[in-house]
């Protein structure tokens, strides 16, 4: 008779995906420093590299990290606040949609912002983030996720804040070029998480 072998355990271990949709995140291989945002096609490639190191007991060793944008900075409590709603895409893109608001307050040039209409903006962000319970803390200087210039341009973003005439204009941009970039995100990206990553971290 032949030998009933149970591959259950060394399934888990090389299973490393955390959710499929509307982002998927997948754990990563190594311990600590910062979440990854890898392409599909990287990611990919990189998953077919780890698998094979995995399943084969002469090969342990996982020889490659995909390519990546390191998501440091404000990066990591942008990719915190999504990670902690991962299963509530509604909530994941407000938190989007708030890291827009902060990215348009702190490096956004605009004659709104110039004005007393920035209270408006500071407030909308003072109640999302008390919301989503999602902060940025330390001297940080970015917060929308860095995307390859052939899937979005970042002046798109910054240039429709730029001529926004009036506050009821710059919210629109906010909310058109968020949800675009995260549609971008959700198509064509994996973000992987060390394995010291945690919603609380």
């Amino acid at each position: 008779m032949a030998e009933i072998i149970d591959f259950t355990a060394k399934q888990k271990h090389i299973q490393n995906l955390i959710t499929a949709s509307p982002l998927e995140f997948r754990r990563g291989d190594w311990q600590g420093g910062f979440a990854m945002l890898c392409h599909r096609d990287a990611s990919a490639r990189y998953e077919e590299h780890r698998q094979h190191a995995l399943r084969h007991p002469d090969h342990h060793h996982i020889g490659q990290l995909p390519e990546n944008f390191s998501l440091a900075d404000g990066y990591h409590y942008t990719v915190l606040g999504l990670f902690r709603h991962r299963d509530q895409e509604p909530a994941m893109r407000r938190v989007y949609r708030l890291a827009g608001f902060m990215e348009c307050v702190l490096n956004a040039p605009s004659p709104v912002l110039r004005s007393d209409l920035l209270r408006r903006v500071y407030q909308t962000i003072t109640e999302e983030r008390e919301a989503l319970k999602v902060a940025w803390r330390g001297d940080v200087h970015h917060f929308l996720l860095p995307l390859d210039r052939s899937h979005y341009d970042d002046k798109e973003f910054f240039s429709g804040i730029a001529a926004a005439a009036s506050l009821k204009e710059l919210y629109g941009v906010v909310d058109s070029e968020t949800k675009a970039q995260f549609d971008i995100l959700c198509q064509h990206y994996v973000i992987y998480l060390p394995r010291a990553f945690t919603a609380g971290s």
